[in-house]
C-alpha cells in the first residue's frame, strides 16, 4: 500500500482491509477542492472500488456543490459503501447536508464510533484496478 496523502484539507489513508479512510480536517470543502481531491484520490488509489470511512474534525464540512459533487455518479461508481463517523457536532451536520444534497446511490450509514464504521463497511467488496 502507498502511504497516506495528506493536504492542509484532509488525510486520505488506503487502509490494509480496503477501506479507504477520508478523514476531513477543519474548514469548508468547495467544489474546486474536492475536484482536486478526487482527481488525487484516483491517480493514487490501488483499488477501482473500495468502501469509504469519511471522518471530519469538529468544523469540517462540504459547501452545496462540494457535497452534490461527492454524491455523484463520477464518484459514487468508486464507492461499493459510506459510513459516516458523526461523533461532532459538525461532522454531523456534513453527513445530515451530504445526505440531503447529494443522495448518494450506494449504500451510506451514520455511525458514532470508528468501530462500528468499519465493522458494517468491511460487508462491501473492494475491487482492485485493472491493468490493460
Amino acid at each position: 500500500m502507498i502511504p497516506q496523502i495528506e493536504t492542509h484539507q484532509i488525510i486520505i489513508k488506503f487502509r490494509e482491509d480496503g477501506i479507504m479512510h477520508l478523514q476531513y480536517k477543519d474548514g469548508i470543502l468547495n467544489l474546486a477542492d474536492s475536484k482536486a481531491i478526487f482527481k488525487n484520490i484516483r491517480e493514487n488509489c490501488p483499488w477501482e472500488v473500495s468502501p469509504i470511512f469519511a471522518s471530519g474534525n469538529t468544523f469540517s464540512s462540504l459547501d452545496k456543490d462540494a457535497r452534490i459533487f461527492w454524491g455523484s455518479p463520477e464518484v459514487t461508481k468508486h464507492c461499493s459503501a459510506i459510513a459516516l463517523l458523526t461523533n461532532t457536532l459538525g461532522s454531523k451536520m456534513m453527513a445530515n447536508f451530504f445526505l440531503r444534497i447529494a443522495k448518494p446511490s450506494v449504500p451510506t450509514r451514520f455511525f458514532s464510533s470508528e468501530e462500528e464504521c468499519i465493522t458494517w463497511l468491511k460487508k462491501y467488496p473492494t475491487t482492485n484496478k485493472t491493468t490493460a
